[in-house]
Formats: structure tokens, sequence, C-alpha cells
């Protein structure tokens, strides 16, 4: 007997005891419910609570099974964040420092279900290794918030050597360009989330963002860095800091209503439409 809820939650029955008893486990989850078949089976009414309550359950109650090479694609697992490789060069450090502040009162418990909710996509690469898609800016929060281990969705798991750069690239899952827009190498890449260098434009572009100036398309990732490149050449590189961000921002939600930025992803945003009407 399988049951699935609307939350993918995939629940299996099985009788596992001479006397009967039931063991409904929840994959890629460290739980399971027990109880007697006799019971269960007493009534239809009975049984349907049981399916129920475990249909509705959600995973973010669990604690994740550890990550492995073998985890599949679309299961949770919990991996440390000192073992997460980026996918990109650098941060926006002032928004990393924003979220840190909001994230601050919350316990342990709390950030592991926002963290969960939020969704961590890793990709698994032939080496065994847990490539971070997305999610950079909070995985550095919950570093800096003292969080040792996360848990994470496995999106792909790719096994030829050969291939697995051209397909990251194929899939927008890896941004091999500096702060400037000028290409890297995977070898270039930062080796932990600790060692991602600031990027202040990307700061700048992610409030863009997060304003409405631009539109991020599902499943595209790196958009805030084709943004954050174009706006350090039109505004000459100039610094970026917490004393001139008011300034700084407004100087780029000029600049992301223009037609120069047509060519990027996401415009016009809809404050640009708005300012338009």
């Amino acid at each position: 007997m399988k049951v699935s809820s609307p939350g993918e939650l995939s629940v299996q029955a099985t009788t596992f005891t001479p006397e009967g008893t039931i063991l409904l486990i929840i994959p890629g989850v460290q739980c399971c419910y027990l109880s007697s078949h006799s019971h269960l089976m007493s009534g239809k009414s009975s049984m349907k609570k049981w399916l129920l309550l475990a249909a509705i359950l959600s995973p973010q109650a669990f604690a994740a099974a550890p990550c492995t090479p073998d985890t599949a694609p679309g299961e949770l697992c919990e991996v440390a964040i000192d073992q997460l490789r980026p996918t990109q060069a650098g941060i926006g450090q002032l928004q990393v420092d924003e979220e840190q502040k909001k994230l601050a009162d919350k316990s342990a418990k709390k950030l592991e279900k926002y963290a969960v909710k939020k969704e961590i996509p890793v990709v698994i690469s032939p080496q065994g290794e847990y490539w971070l898609v997305d999610r950079h800016h909070l995985t550095r929060t919950l570093w800096q918030l003292g969080v040792k281990k996360t848990t994470v969705k496995v999106i792909a798991h790719l096994q030829d050597k050969a291939t697995f750069w051209p397909q990251m690239e194929k899939n927008h899952w890896v941004w091999l360009k500096n702060e400037k827009g000028q290409s890297i190498t995977p070898e270039q890449l930062p080796k932990r989330i600790a060692d991602l260098p600031d990027y202040p434009y990307r700061s700048l572009a992610g409030l863009l963002q997060d304003e409405g100036y631009f539109d991020k398309k599902k499943q595209v990732y790196f958009v805030e860095f084709a943004w954050a490149s174009w706006l350090g050449e039109k505004m000459g590189w100039q610094s970026v800091n917490a004393g001139n961000l008011k300034e700084r921002l407004n100087q780029a939600k000029t600049l992301a209503c223009e037609p120069d930025a047509k060519t990027l992803p996401g415009y016009p945003g809809e404050k640009c439409l708005g300012s338009a009407m």
C-alpha cells in the first residue's frame, strides 16, 4: 500500500512482525510509525484516519537522512555546509548581513524549517561532491549564524566526468564569470561557502530584484549576476557599501528602467512598467 500527499510525501505500509504490526515508512527521513494491524483494520474509518495522518505529514517535521553520493534526485538530505561546493564566484555580503539580522533570533529548529521551505538545491557530481546551484546567500547566512548542517534537495546526479561542466552550464547550474563578467574556469570557483568573496554590485542587483525592477524567471539561476556586472559598468564601479547603499540603489533603479537594459534577463520589471504608465 502506498499513499502520496500533495507535498509528494510517499508513505509505504508493510506488515513486519508476527503480531501484525504495521510499519509506515517515509522515505528519505528518519521516522516511522508503528501500529497494530488488527487495530488499523478494525474499521475503515480507523484506517482512513491513519492514512490521512501519514499523507498530510510534511517532510519539514522530520530530520532528513544524511546525504550520500547515492541520494536520488528529488530526495531531501542533510549535509555539512562546509561540504557544499559553490557554483558562483561571489556573493552580495550586504544582502547576507541583512538576512542574518532578520534570522538572528530564530532557533536552530526554526532555521532548519526555513531552509527546507526555501529549498536549497544541489547537484551530485561523478566524484560524489555536492554542488550548490542556488541559495548561496541563504546558505552563507546560515553559516554565519553558526549552522553546521542543513537540509538540501538533490535535483540531479550527473555521472559522466567528461560532460559534467557542459551539462552544468547548459542547465544554468553554474555561473562561470567574475564580478565584472569576465569568464573564469571551474577550478577558480571558491571551494567552500565560507570562501565566497563580496561582490557589492550583486547586493545592488538583488535589492533591485526584491523591489520589482526586474523579474527573476522561475528555473533560471544567476540572473542577478548579469545585472550586477551591467550595473557596475554603467555606474563606473563606484564603491557600494552600507553608508551609500540608498544613493547607489536609486541610481540603479533609474538605470534598470532605461532601454539600454532591455537585453538583460527579466527586463522590464513591474516597477518599470508601472512608472511608464
